[in-house]
């Protein structure tokens, strides 16, 4: 029994402290100097929604002269208002709001500046939608406030207390008010949360992140590792080796037909580095070439926002270029013809691979490829008897037409 008393206690320690703190959270008071004077003032907001970017209109409730902003507060369940709305009840210097002293009435003005300015800085409500609520004692405040700040004020309406409903009439008056629509001169854009993601215009989605219709150029640049399986050890009469090839630069052109597929061609160089060797007679063997391989094929696109990873399969030829030669001693000083030979090979190949784009600007990607390139056997050539391996590159896109709006994936009606 002593068990579950304790547990009862504890559940109940633990709802006060969440009532507390929803309640503190709705009531809080400011305290700022204005006029080498202590000012004071009760915020109250009569929605438990997060309030920091609330984008709500404000109300500022001036209490009558011998009262305080607190008993203000307490005459009326402001809680009612149909519309979530933050209330101000600033305190007056010694309870009264006085406007015969033009010092005194400066200050208050001064004050419900800088408590609009506060409650915006801290809260982030509408400017567009401001209102002062006042006791007729303390209407001259509203007057001067909105003569020397008209931006900053909508409107402003007096509590006439008349009977014993007099807080059901502060309702009322206060719901009218919030239902004008008086403007100011000035109109003031909402505030904007950085941290919340903010739904694209579709038009903007387009040309900012979406693939849809668009043409890219890329530059690629990158090393390639032919498979050992290919190398065929046979000397040919260009002493050329295809196997130390390493150097891969190709031109890579996309046309994304929407968002996930696209067609390409790809053409590339594999530069074969020049060899040079000397012989035990004192010959000298070079050889050198190139691999060009050409390729068409189809990508398709993971749905991602500004990184697209995606995987491709592409079919062409390879076009192999190898050429090199002997040359005996004193062959060039004697006038006699080196004993050069080339040999060319053009076979089928098939390509696939994966892939990432990042578009980091409107017109730019930067990106990162590999793929397997697979052609089939030809005749030795460069000691080797077909291009098989890995490519890996990097590359640089350039969006050519990055604010085409032709073959729009939905109409334009549709933009919001």
């Amino acid at each position: 029994m002593a068990l579950i008393l304790k547990k009862h206690q504890v559940g109940i320690v633990i709802f006060s402290l969440f009532l507390f703190s929803f309640q503190s959270s709705a009531q809080r008071i400011f305290v700022n100097t204005i006029g080498g004077v202590n000012r004071s003032f009760l915020y109250y907001s009569n929605s438990s929604t997060n309030d920091y970017r609330s984008s709500r209109p404000v109300v500022i409730i001036l209490h009558k002269s011998g009262e305080t902003a607190r008993e203000a507060f307490a005459k009326t369940v402001w809680k009612y208002i149909k519309e979530p709305t933050i209330l101000i009840f600033p305190n007056a210097v010694n309870k009264i709001w006085d406007c015969k002293d033009e010092a005194s009435a400066d200050h208050d003005i001064e004050f419900l500046k800088f408590i609009l300015e506060d409650t915006y800085n801290n809260f982030h409500h509408d400017r567009n939608r401001v209102f002062i609520f006042s006791e007729k004692s303390s209407e001259c405040i509203a007057q001067k406030f909105r003569q020397k700040y008209p931006k900053l004020l909508n409107d402003y309406q007096t509590w006439i207390q008349t009977n014993k409903n007099d807080s059901l009439s502060a309702l009322g008056s206060v719901q009218s008010l919030l239902e004008k629509t008086v403007k100011t001169d000035t109109t003031y854009s909402l505030w904007d949360n950085p941290a919340v993601r903010k739904k694209m215009d579709p038009i903007d989605s387009l040309k900012e992140y979406r693939l849809h219709n668009r043409v890219i150029l890329e530059v690629r640049y990158g090393g390639f590792a032919m498979l050992g399986s290919v190398h065929t050890g046979i000397t040919d009469g260009t002493y050329a080796k295809l196997y130390n090839a390493h150097s891969f630069l190709d031109i890579h052109l996309t046309k994304w037909m929407n968002d996930s597929i696209a067609w390409f061609i790809d053409i590339g160089r594999l530069k074969v580095p020049q060899t040079q060797e000397t012989t035990a007679g004192g010959s000298l063997r070079t050889g050198g070439g190139m691999v060009m391989p050409l390729t068409i094929g189809l990508k398709y696109a993971l749905p991602r926002v500004r990184a697209h990873p995606y995987f491709l399969l592409g079919s062409g030829v390879v076009q192999v270029l190898v050429f090199g030669g002997k040359m005996s001693p004193g062959a060039v000083s004697s006038g006699a013809r080196p004993n050069l030979n080339s040999e060319v090979r053009m076979v089928f190949h098939t390509t696939i691979g994966t892939g990432i784009d990042l578009r980091f600007a409107k017109r730019f990607t930067l990106g990162a490829n590999l793929r397997y390139i697979h052609s089939a056997n030809f005749e030795s050539a460069g000691k080797v008897d077909a291009i098989r391996g890995f490519n890996l590159n990097v590359g640089l896109g350039y969006i050519i037409n990055a604010n085409s709006l032709k073959k729009l994936p939905f109409p334009l009606s549709n933009k919001k």
